[in-house]
């Protein structure tokens, strides 16, 4: 195994050595160099027939090799290793279930140079969406019909062919398809030839050599498709690839990927080195997209969109495709070393998506959206004292599956755009060139991206970054003193429960302290005075750059309230008062009282992002008051909210307008969305009700994808088993993923107890997709009180039977059963109850949800025992804001 040189001196070189220890890895004796693979898929019979002929280099003589296999079952007596000594075949074969290899043992020592390794194999197409897998989708007649398709990253190449299954082993891939004639077949790679076997039945396509990459971005896809094509500027051939019938849905993101393929381009300095990008929808699919090299794979709701799709849809598919895209350099060209470098992936994609979509779509006003979004998650979430830093320690590679989270992605573009606005536009962009031309086709890791930053900056960027990267969590900055040009400051560990730090946990960031008109200045004390600007009010962190919460004197929050009020603050900088204000009221740092007091001077506010974050603020709210404050005090807070969207809602209206903007059409759909959580308005009812039924009888035009959702929740809160009925009958006739998802996401605000059952009966009843399955489940977890408890307690009672259904499926899917399933507790109690329930019942895979949920829990139990001490548990409070 070949560690790359660092440029950062002894202690880089030290810290590369610690991070190597305990690393589960297959021996550097001999390693892969071009893999030729020969696949025949059986549709009819979910099995697959394989060949490989393996170049390899043999670094050092042996007389073993090993590779990684997963539920692949070689044939023993086609296995042959050639040299220029002439063929060997292994004297034994080894197994070993817990690290999904084989050991092939030789009776001679294999020479040092090239070899190869010849073997046959057989699989199966699983229904697992993971490896190769089978697919149902229907055809343009209806009818049912098979396809098949890979998903490997992280650890499921070996499920498809025995391979070096690391992402450092990077190799040339040659593949062959054969498929019944008059199916499509796509790879990585353009076609380079074909010809028809067993009659004409078969054909057999051989694709182009790929160029060297790691074997997770390997991709191959069976099945019926029709496609839309483009070509960029550059001269690069895209192909959106549908279900058939549906190519129109392809245009938006044809447009979206042939733009910001020669919109990377230009900004990496480096042309896309494939001659094709072919994107295509799959019907099951487990995470949201994959960004296989030149063949990226989707769920039909993160890459289609129908005539009339919502504006949000819209922006989730854009911001889908410019991520995955982005991964084509930052990933595929440029990949880590090892899976604890996987924010390097994930992150900067995360920080690309958001660039990207803002050259493309400025009106998105995506930077002033990730305030309330890629930012607010990785701050919830890095709030816990179970989070984990950005570069996690990863020993055996299946340990990766649990930080595929909101650190690698959410925390990791955070802390990218910080060092964007610490370091300016141009050292970053210089530095992130350098970066790509010099590990191009190779691995690296985090290390050498800040080497690169700080040749081009001269800045010591890997200092800064290993305080934001190495360890969890982020800063409280507390404003000790403010002089009007001089403020005092005191950082401090953020915990979202407020508990104390003690003396030997406290942390120590290097902190780029921005305000408006003046560079950065970088507090890298636990205490330090700072110069700033003189003005009306203190605004730190200015454009929300950093990671990090303020807490001001009650003296600049009034300051800041005036401000508000003048209209001079932003859009991020309103939107990230709100969501520092609630995050310090759970903390016991901000009396709860205060912040509905400031929510309330939001009553005149017409922007999105704002709202967004206020409607965050509240449904945190909501959680803890639904759970323990009285029924009376329950309804006066949301007749509160109710009262505070009133104006706003009325203003913006439930119909689209010629001159609405982007954004505009986001604030419809939020403030009619808190309208069908909170409002107990019967006008607004009534217009629900009024548009569903037009909808029902065969008018779409009077209820647009955008408020489809709030309109249904409010349908099934007002109405019974008429309404619940017709939704479900909605769902069998819904011809996209994207209409059944409407219909998954709100079915639990069914009026009563029995539908609410019904709705869980069907989770598990095996008719909807694994990949959707959850969706339903939390909806009726969300609907009241009530229903969340009932929830658990299906789930208890199912548990057995969802983890069958999940048998070897992606670990994310059983996370989101583990979170939504008990977002209805808080209290200690629950807690207490949840704990114990997976002791009996352990998870090990799961086990970093766990306990965040766990914590989530006793957080929102602690926020509760505090609010119940102030006027918020007072049902007089709430009708005197």
């Amino acid at each position: 195994f070949q560690w790359l040189r660092s440029p950062c001196g002894n202690s880089a070189k030290q810290m590369a050595t610690s991070k190597q220890a305990g690393r589960v890895l297959l021996p550097p004796t001999v390693l892969p160099v071009k893999y030729d693979i020969k696949l025949k898929p059986d549709l009819a019979n979910f099995t697959f027939e394989g060949r490989e002929v393996i170049c390899v280099d043999v670094k050092e003589s042996t007389d073993e090799i090993s590779l990684h296999v997963k539920e692949i079952a070689i044939q023993n007596h086609t296995i042959v290793f050639k040299s220029s000594e002439g063929e060997v075949k292994p004297e034994g074969i080894a197994y070993s279930m817990k690290d999904s290899t084989v050991t092939f043992k030789f009776e001679e020592m294999l020479p040092v140079g090239d070899g190869t390794l010849e073997m046959e194999f057989v699989g199966i197409l699983n229904d697992q969406m993971a490896g190769f897998y089978r697919s149902g989708y229907k055809d343009i007649n209806g009818t049912k019909k098979i396809m098949a398709s890979t998903q490997f990253e992280s650890l499921d190449a070996r499920r498809a062919f025995p391979c070096w299954d690391e992402p450092a082993r990077k190799a040339v891939f040659g593949l062959t398809l054969v498929v019944d004639t008059g199916l499509t077949a796509l790879s990585n790679m353009p076609e380079k030839h074909r010809c028809y076997l067993e009659g004409g039945a078969k054909t057999e396509i051989c694709f182009m050599d790929s160029p060297k990459m790691s074997t997770y971005l390997l991709a191959f896809i069976v099945g019926e498709f029709d496609f839309i094509q483009a070509q960029t500027n550059h001269g690069v051939l895209v192909k959106v690839f549908t279900p058939p019938g549906r190519s129109n849905d392809g245009k938006f993101p044809l447009d979206v990927a042939v733009k910001a393929l020669d919109g990377y381009d230009d900004y990496f300095g480096l042309p896309y080195p494939l001659p094709k990008l072919d994107m295509i929808a799959i019907p099951e699919f487990a995470a949201g997209a994959m960004e296989n090299w030149g063949l990226v794979t989707y769920r039909e709701v993160d890459l289609l969109i129908a005539q009339g799709a919502s504006r949000k849809q819209m922006q989730r598919v854009c911001i889908v495709v410019t991520h995955e895209l982005a991964h084509q350099w930052f990933g595929n060209l440029v990949t880590m070393q090892w899976w604890d470098d996987l924010w390097l992936n994930e992150g900067f994609a995360s920080w690309c998506e958001n660039y990207m979509a803002d050259l493309i779509y400025p009106d998105f006003a995506m930077w002033d959206q990730f305030t309330s979004d890629a930012q607010a998650a990785a701050m919830r979430l890095d709030s816990l004292r179970s989070s984990h830093p950005i570069q996690v320690p990863i020993h055996r590679a299946e340990e990766v599956e649990e930080v595929f989270d909101a650190i690698s992605y959410c925390k990791g573009a955070s802390v990218i755009k910080m060092a964007h606005a610490y370091l300016g536009a141009e050292a970053f962009r210089t530095g992130l060139r350098a970066y790509m031309q010099q590990h191009k086709y190779s691995n690296t890791e985090t290390t050498d991206l800040w080497a690169a930053w700080s040749a081009a900056s001269g800045r010591k960027v890997d200092e800064l970054m290993a305080s934001w990267t190495e360890q969890m969590g982020y800063p409280l900055v507390t404003v000790k003193s403010f002089t009007g040009s001089e403020v005092e400051l005191e950082q401090s560990w953020f915990l979202a429960d407020g508990s104390e730090v003690k003396k030997e946990e406290e942390k120590l960031w290097k902190i780029p302290i921005i305000c408006k008109g003046q560079e950065p200045i970088l507090m890298e004390a636990k205490t330090q005075k700072i110069s700033v600007p003189k003005g009306d009010f203190l605004l730190l962190n200015a454009g929300r750059d950093v990671p990090m919460r303020v807490l001001y004197t009650p003296e600049t929050y009034s300051q800041l309230a005036t401000a508000i009020q003048k209209n001079q603050l932003g859009v991020s900088d309103r939107a990230g008062l709100v969501l520092d204000s609630f995050a310090l009221a759970k903390a016991g740092l901000l009396g709860a009282d205060q912040v509905f007091k400031l929510i309330a001077s939001f009553k005149s506010e017409r922007n999105f992002i704002v709202w967004d974050a206020i409607s965050q603020a509240l449904n945190g709210f909501d959680t803890v008051l639904m759970a323990g404050v009285t029924e009376k005090t329950y309804e006066a807070f949301k007749g509160f909210v109710s009262q505070l969207i009133a104006d706003a809602a009325k203003e913006v209206g439930w119909a689209q307008k010629s001159s609405d903007g982007h954004l505009d059409g986001l604030l419809r759909e939020t403030l009619i969305n808190m309208q069908s959580k909170y409002s107990v308005d019967p006008d607004a009812i009534a217009e629900a009700q009024r548009r569903f039924g037009g909808f029902m009888a065969g008018d779409s035009s009077i209820l647009p994808d955008d408020i489809k959702e709030p309109v249904f929740k409010m349908v099934l809160k007002a109405g019974g088993k008429k309404e619940y009925s017709e939704l479900r009958a909605l769902h069998e006739k819904a011809e996209t993923n994207i209409e059944r998802k409407h219909v998954y996401v709100t079915i639990g605000c069914a009026s009563d107890m029995a539908l609410k059952k019904d709705v869980l009966e069907w989770v598990v009843s095996g008719e909807i997709k694994i990949q959707d399955f959850f969706y339903p489940l939390g909806s009726v977890a969300a609907s009241s009180k009530e229903a969340a408890k009932f929830t658990w307690e299906f789930y208890k009672s199912n548990f057995e039977k969802i983890g069958n259904m999940l048998k070897s499926a992606n670990p994310s899917l059983m996370d989101a059963m583990i979170s939504l399933s008990a977002r209805g507790f808080s209290t200690v109690e629950g807690a207490e109850e949840v704990e114990q329930f997976y002791k009996d019942h352990p998870l090990k895979q799961n086990q970093r949800t766990i306990s965040q949920t766990l914590e989530s829990i006793r957080t929102n139990a602690a926020f509760l025992s505090r609010i119940l001490k102030t006027p918020c548990s007072e049902e007089s409070f709430w009708k005197s804001l």
